[in-house]
């Protein structure tokens, strides 16, 4: 666990004092995923916020034994089950690895006792939701009114390599496609190069 790429890390989203950071870090414990792993599986309560420091987790829900991809978490990340955790109930969601992960992980309610000593806890919070929420909002405006081909250039302009990385189901599954439909859609901007 590399403590300094971390601070920076989160010092790029939002201010951090080194007296906060000193306060922080003792919370950070070092977590590693397999390939498959869950970090949350659906139904299960949540106390951790964690940060993705290498790897690959998908985001899914299940409906009737199908799964859903909802978003993929790179390194950087926060693949953390917000409203499981804010609203204090089960998860909704699943977070699973899908390539060997290497995580921090660290107590919400330990967290949000540093607020009122470091402002800057509370602000880079806030600005961690205000970045989940506008993606997920742009994301769901995207899926009704994009066609499959827009989508899938924007996929990969916010993911970039992904899709050498992760199995093409699971980004047909982001995208509300069949896994045929997406590799039509490859094989048309292939002919089109």
């Amino acid at each position: 666990m590399d403590s300094e790429a971390i601070y920076h890390s989160l010092n790029n989203i939002s201010q951090i004092t080194t007296e906060a950071w000193a306060d922080f870090e003792p919370l950070l414990m070092p977590l590693a995923l397999q390939r498959h792993d869950y970090l949350v599986q659906e139904g299960a309560r949540v106390s951790d916020c964690f940060m993705l420091l290498e790897g690959i987790v998908r985001v899914f829900y299940n409906k009737d034994g199908n799964e859903y991809n909802k978003t993929f978490f790179v390194p950087g990340k926060f693949p953390t089950a917000l409203t499981a955790l804010i609203s204090e109930t089960p998860s909704a969601l699943s977070f699973q690895a899908l390539t060997p992960c290497e995580l921090v992980q660290f107590s919400f309610l330990d967290f949000k006792g540093l607020f009122t000593k470091h402002r800057c806890w509370e602000s880079l919070l806030l600005r961690v939701l205000e970045t989940e929420w506008i993606k997920k909002e742009r994301h769901d405006i995207r899926m009704v009114t994009n066609d499959a081909l827009t989508n899938y250039l924007i996929f990969r302009k916010e993911f970039p390599d992904l899709e050498n990385l992760i199995p093409q189901y699971h980004i047909a599954s982001y995208l509300g496609i069949t896994p045929i439909q997406l590799s039509r859609i490859r094989s048309q901007l292939v002919k089109e190069r």
